[in-house]
């Protein structure tokens, strides 16, 4: 069933649930602090209006209010809801209604009604990444994966992110190449004659982000893609140092060993081959093929240098890869991806993601 389909079903147009006007949106980044997200919609969202917003299963989970246009044709609001409960990725319905409005998810479904759920087209495993705090990048100044330990003498290395999933393994060549057959999609010579289990490499970001979904996914963003990498290093808001973090997603004196880079590995390996499992049961977060991220190349909070690359110009890259040395597949660094182009750049691979 389609998103459109499904979400019109959860809105009553009969006298007691009159509903006036209501689009889809994805929500492309929200800031955790001030809760001003910034949405890609459907249809127009009318500026200055008020609106109810729903999650996929069509239960209301808050509000939208000063509504107003953003860059690039997205519109930004002000989130007023249960915390966490909005993220990055996350499908919406937003709703402008009348004071009777309600959604199907607030009342009890009647004994003929059946809860709908969305159909994925892979089956591959995915891993359950809880909500809550982790520490986020590192303390070499001046990288692009600076974050300050602290700032006005808070600790601002410290992000949480909502619960989601994220495939246990990176898309392999036969999920890749079924996808391209079902759309009808030219199949690229050289990916003919790979082994099935290959991890697909060398995808541009629209590439990647028109398989994720395909399937009912998306690309997860960059904080959940660290956050994944990190395994258990989940904290606590009085943990005190950023020195007892890993590097890598494995042990750091495992690492040379265990991640599939430049200096082991002249190719990647098949994803059931590799033995770089993490905490989260994640395999090839360190090396094997580089990740796109949805996520723009953006400074982190506290971070005041000023990078040339820093900007809505190129997304981020995770993960390391057979083609990178040993540094680069540690969880926190950064790759600028989107040279010359975001629809020519072929440098990475990818996994995807789903909101909870």
């Amino acid at each position: 069933m389609g998103l459109r389909v499904f979400f019109s079903l959860l809105l009553f147009t009969a006298a007691t649930y009159s509903v006036t006007q209501h689009t889809l949106a994805r929500v492309e980044r929200i800031d955790p602090v001030t809760k001003v997200a910034e949405v890609r919609s459907s249809h127009a969202i009318i500026a200055g209006k008020e609106y109810t917003i729903l999650n996929e299963n069509g239960a209301v989970i808050g509000s939208a209010t000063n509504v107003k246009p953003g860059p690039n044709g997205r519109t930004r609001f002000t989130f007023v809801g249960k915390r966490r409960a909005l993220s990055a990725g996350r499908r919406i319905a937003m709703v402008s209604a009348t004071e009777h409005f309600s959604a199907l998810a607030d009342r009890p479904l009647a004994p003929h009604e059946v809860k709908q759920k969305f159909e994925l087209r892979d089956t591959v495993p995915m891993e359950h990444i809880p909500e809550g705090l982790f520490i986020l990048g590192g303390q070499e100044v001046g990288s692009l994966h600076y974050v300050p330990q602290k700032n006005d003498g808070k600790k601002s290395n410290r992000f949480d992110t909502a619960g989601f999933f994220i495939d246990k393994h990176e898309v392999t060549v036969a999920q890749y190449v079924r996808y391209l057959e079902e759309t009808q999609q030219s199949i690229p010579s050289d990916l003919q004659s790979l082994p099935p289990l290959m991890p697909v490499t060398h995808v541009t970001f629209r590439a990647a982000e028109g398989y994720c979904a395909w399937t009912g996914k998306r690309l997860p963003s960059e904080l959940e893609w660290e956050k994944a990498a990190r395994g258990t290093q989940i904290v606590s808001a009085g943990t005190q140092d950023y020195s007892d973090v890993m590097n890598y997603p494995v042990p750091d004196a495992d690492a040379p060993s265990l991640c599939v880079t430049e200096e082991n590995s002249s190719e990647p390996k098949p994803v059931d081959k590799l033995s770089d499992a993490n905490a989260f049961g994640l395999t090839g977060m360190c090396g094997n093929a580089a990740e796109w991220t949805s996520s723009w190349l953006m400074p982190y909070r506290g971070n005041t240098s000023h990078d040339r690359r820093f900007g809505k110009r190129f997304k981020v890259i995770r993960g390391g890869s057979y083609e990178h040395p040993l540094e680069l597949a540690k969880s926190y660094q950064r790759l600028a991806g989107g040279i010359p182009s975001l629809k020519r750049d072929h440098r990475a691979g990818f996994r995807c993601a789903r909101s909870e």
